[in-house]
């Protein structure tokens, strides 16, 4: 029998919280080992390979040994191998780490005759620090309250949407010479300052009011003292605070630095920051991204469940609009599981369940609220999870359903086209870490207000991928009532053909030119997180279309596909003053409403006036008109009015912009089909036109034919 352990990494002393408060991390040490005849062998890889004994000596060895004298049982030899990611001496808690996964390996080693509260005593005796070994213990956020006799912790839940980034410099600080630069004592306003900035710390997390962690992770009993013993660091912490950190911190005793961030793009600002910073003083530093480990050290016996898979399905409405349709995905997500691998499934409203509530609302009010019908339509989704996870019930599984709220997906309060925030992965996880399959409701979350929102058209895509990337899946799998992404619609064009593989890029651009098979956020959500897609029917077994990032592209230019779509409007501004601001003035009307502008077009008339031209969603066509008559009013210009008339037609693909030739071919193969082109917009790796809504399906025929979609 071979027994395997991870164990998370851990920042003691959190912020004010010397001593008492430590949280675990999501960068492991891993441990196996198994009995052997006679003797003691030990391999080690990554951290520390060159420098930690190999003996009896070694910590994890040490750890293992106390279990055996405490149960009075010693196997004859052993074989340990580990493999260690945590960086040691840089107050990650690498010791900590040690201690924990030899007491849990020889725990299991013997057949767990200790539980996790003998192990923690343990753990304490042996490596001193409760801050440190606890989290990697339990997992999470945890205040230690240690005192003579016993050792008592609070677990506390860490908030959605905060990541972690850990830079770690090239240098190392041992505690007993962090401890030594300590006072012996602290004034009245110094300890009173820490168990505010703590009790704040705590208030804030639980909270989630993200604003107060700057000043709640605020230190004066350590922090101060150990600026010295770190070159850079002062400079580090000021720098990732200007780049957008939420709050920053020594990490343990140093030399590594903690930073809580904001799920997105300022992350980047504050890794350049504190690289920086310390390259600035002659000093190298890592940087880690990680999140917080929410369980601890987990261990086990069975293969199957080693190295730990996740992987996420999202099914369509069209997947389960009947009991039959549901019981085929309890089948599918059953054989999943049968795999040894951990399933979260997230799932749409049935069939055309969404229009059926649609049509109820107008049939009792006509001056319906927005929050109202994302209270109403939310309901479609839950009784597909319900149903759901009773047919996987029913196959043997244990399965639970769980609402977006339930799961903790927090959202904007943007009410029916809201945006995810941050996703809470501790309810997930603690479901899968019982065995159960996770069925969770698409399309929605819930404000940190607590009113349920929406996510628009597609949801449930973007639900799918956020969860897969937030609890670090193997795939996300999209199933749908299509077998992939193909060069055209088609039902317009039947010698299209499958994709098998696309970027993040082109696929991205295909689903916001109205390629339906995927939501253009899921396709964001998926390049923020590195994760591959796969777009896949669910009513057959055959491979689908893989979505992933593609760092090499050709220098050839590659025309993937040709897209369309008929859900947009013309809106016209006729006769705007030419003066500076006006379109500043007409754009910034429409932000404020929320309204997204595809295309822009601007023609010179004479004495001084403009037409201004956008497009936008048909569903968003009202909003925008009427802050367009309101705008051309306030402006003196002539009036506004939209048409609806028209579709948008596009050539996707890489390298579009280095070739003009694929310009000159699009618009020749429309002219050739006599379809007038009214509007036109290029980026990298896209052309679209603008042109009369009845003439679409010719177009896109057209377009497919002249760049020769349809051969392999």
């Amino acid at each position: 029998m071979r027994v395997r352990v991870k164990v998370p990494a851990t920042t003691a002393n959190l912020g004010p919280g010397f001593d008492v408060l430590g949280m675990a991390l999501e960068l492991y040490n891993y441990l196996e080992v198994e009995k052997a005849p006679a003797g003691l062998e030990i391999a080690i890889e990554g951290e520390g390979a060159g420098t930690l004994p190999r003996d009896s000596s070694n910590l994890v060895v040490r750890a293992m040994d106390t279990v055996f004298e405490r149960v009075g049982k010693r196997p004859r030899g052993m074989r340990i191998w580990l493999k260690n990611h945590i960086p040691l001496a840089r107050g990650l808690g690498s010791s900590a780490a040690a201690v924990v996964a030899g007491l849990v390996g020889a725990n299991l080693l013997l057949g767990e005759p200790l539980d996790k509260g003998d192990l923690l005593d343990m753990a304490v005796s042996i490596e001193g620090h409760p801050d440190n070994v606890t989290p990697a213990l339990f997992g999470g956020l945890v205040v230690c309250l240690p005192d003579s006799k016993s050792l008592r912790y609070v677990r506390i839940p860490v908030p959605a949407a905060v990541r972690v980034l850990v830079a770690v410099p090239d240098m190392t600080l041992p505690t007993r010479e962090a401890r030594g630069v300590l006072p012996a004592q602290v004034s009245m306003a110094d300890a009173v300052f820490n168990v505010g900035r703590a009790a704040c710390l705590v208030g804030a997390i639980l909270t989630r009011n993200r604003s107060m962690l700057g000043v709640a992770m605020q230190d004066r009993l350590h922090q101060p003292y150990r600026r010295a013993l770190v070159p850079g660091m002062a400079d580090a912490m000021e720098g990732a605070l200007r780049a957008g950190a939420l709050g920053v911190a020594l990490s343990g005793a140093g030399p590594s630095l903690l930073a809580f961030v904001q799920e997105g793009d300022e992350a980047h600002g504050v890794v350049r920051a504190m690289e920086a910073a310390f390259r600035d003083n002659d000093v190298n530093a890592r940087v880690f991204h990680v999140a917080p480990d929410l369980f601890g050290a987990r261990g086990s016996t069975r293969e199957a469940l080693w190295p730990y898979r996740l992987v996420v399905h999202k099914y369509g409405g069209t997947s389960v609009a009947d009991a039959g349709r549901i019981r085929a995905v309890a089948r599918r997500v059953a054989r999943e599981r049968d795999q040894g691998n951990d399933v979260v499934v997230v799932v749409s409203a049935m069939g055309d369940s969404t229009d059926r509530l649609l049509d109820l609302a107008a049939q009792v009010s006509s001056g319906r609220t927005e929050r109202e019908m994302d209270m109403l339509l939310s309901t479609g989704e839950q009784v597909s999870i319900a149903l759901l996870s009773m047919a996987i019930q029913d196959l043997g599984h244990a399965a639970v359903s769980l609402t977006g709220a339930q799961v903790g997906i927090y959202t904007d309060p943007r009410y029916t086209r809201a945006k995810i925030l941050g996703v809470d992965r501790q309810h997930v996880m603690a479901h899968l870490d019982e065995g159960k399959v996770v069925v969770v409701a698409g399309f929605q979350g819930v404000s940190e207000s607590g009113d349920i929102t929406t996510l628009g058209r597609g949801g449930s895509d973007t639900t799918a991928v956020a969860l897969a990337g937030a609890l670090g899946a193997s795939l996300c799998e999209i199933y749908t009532d299509v077998d992939g992404v193909y060069t055209a619609d088609p039902n317009l064009v039947p010698s299209a053909r499958k994709i098998e593989e696309l970027s993040y890029d082109e696929m991205s651009e295909m689903a916001t030119l109205g390629a339906r098979v995927l939501q253009p956020r899921a396709v964001e959500f998926a390049r923020k997180y590195g994760m591959t897609l796969h777009v896949r029917s669910s009513f057959v077994e055959d491979q689908g279309t893989m979505v992933r990032g593609m760092e090499q592209m050709m220098e050839k230019v590659l025309i993937r596909a040709v897209t369309h779509s008929t859900d947009e409007v013309k809106v016209v501004v006729e006769g705007v003053p030419d003066r500076p601001g006006v379109a500043a003035k007409l754009f910034s009307a429409l932000a404020d409403k929320s309204v997204r502008v595809d295309m822009i077009l601007q023609s010179m008339r004479r004495d001084g006036r403009n037409d201004i031209a956008f497009t936008v969603a048909r569903e968003d066509s009202g909003t925008a008109l009427a802050a367009a008559e309101g705008v051309a009013l306030e402006l003196g210009a002539w009036g506004a009015h939209s048409e609806d008339n028209i579709a948008k037609v596009s050539v996707v693909g890489a390298g579009i912009s280095r070739d003009v030739q694929v310009a000159a071919d699009m618009f020749d193969a429309l002219a050739k089909e006599g379809i007038n082109i009214d509007m036109i917009s290029t980026s990298g790796i896209r052309i679209s036109c603008i042109i009369p809504r009845n003439r679409v399906h010719d177009a896109v025929r057209a377009l497919h034919a002249r760049f020769r979609l349809d051969e392999e």
